[in-house]
């Protein structure tokens, strides 16, 4: 090895060391911007992901790979937000130019709710728990989907399904269903492709569209998923909505929900999951509820 390619190995290595040290810095839920990307195409076994995170530093974060598996990730270091913005639009035209489209999913950035710390308290929860536990199993039996009990959210690799998902996964179910018929068509699969983009599966590095829809019972499954997943929405929503007015309604009882802590909500938790549930207006003063930390990010 001469000297000229000794040099320039080195280069590379500390180049790596370098982006590997600014990954293991980046802490998505302060970032300014977040996009998430997806491209499936049965035809051409495409099934890949694609997300970037701007972060306040000027830095521009990116994970990317094949669903359901492990993600590459790279950072662009840029010497500003500004400069950041403009490589993230170059980024994002030139993904949207070879097929990829933005995953309908709600960014990662919700307050963490652990529900175990209402102790005692969550004895009134208890039903709703269970249903949406037991939702949440069945619903992994056939999907590639996780149950988050800390957020109270089910994830993709490319963020929070919401409703919205659901209700485009409906149509492009049913799109799926109408061309049944011809599975090895190129409209049968795009439908697999378009439900794959809302409704992760287990898949492979194979993806075969008539392995996964192609037959009526497969797709009633599916319809199956679907309904459960917005009944478990509801019941998540509900007891975010209970707790939420637990610990407004007493806010003597919520210092106490903290256990062994000694902990109680903060007000600004309060109000950022108010406003989710889109709760005009929080009656309670800063000095009846202290500023705690039981949720962490």
């Amino acid at each position: 090895m001469n000297s000229e390619s000794s040099t320039l190995d080195f280069t590379a290595l500390a180049f790596n060391l370098t982006n590997i040290k600014r990954t293991l810095m980046i802490d998505k839920s302060l970032a300014i911007t977040h996009k998430s990307l997806i491209k499936v195409d049965p035809q051409t076994n495409a099934n890949k992901f694609w997300q970037a995170w701007l972060m306040p530093d000027g830095n521009l974060y990116v994970e990317y790979g094949r669903v359901n598996y492990s993600a590459r990730s790279h950072v662009y270091p840029c010497s500003s937000v500004t400069v950041a913005e403009q490589k993230l639009a170059y980024l994002l035209s030139s993904k949207l130019s070879k097929g990829y489209q933005e995953a309908i999913v709600e960014s990662n950035n919700l307050q963490q709710l652990d529900w175990s710390y209402f102790g005692d308290n969550a004895k009134t929860f208890q039903e709703k728990l269970a249903q949406i536990t037991s939702l949440a199993d069945k619903i992994a039996d056939h999907t590639s989907l996780n149950f988050d009990a800390i957020q109270g959210v089910f994830t993709s690799q490319l963020g929070i399904i919401s409703p919205q998902t659901i209700r485009q996964a409906i149509p492009a179910l049913q799109q799926v269903s109408l061309h049944l018929a011809n599975p090895q068509s190129r409209q049968f699969n795009h439908a697999v492709a378009d439900y794959l983009t809302l409704i992760p599966l287990t898949v492979g590095m194979k993806l075969d569209a008539r392995s996964l829809l192609g037959n009526p019972e497969k797709i009633a499954t599916q319809r199956r998923v679907l309904s459960q997943l917005e009944k478990a929405l509801d019941l998540i929503s509900q007891l975010r909505q209970e707790m939420l007015n637990e610990a407004v309604k007493s806010p003597k009882n919520s210092t106490e929900l903290g256990g062994s802590l000694g902990e109680s909500f903060s007000l600004t938790l309060l109000k950022s999951l108010l406003k989710q549930q889109k709760i005009s207006a929080l009656h309670t003063s800063v000095g009846q509820i202290k500023a705690a930390s039981i949720f962490s990010r």
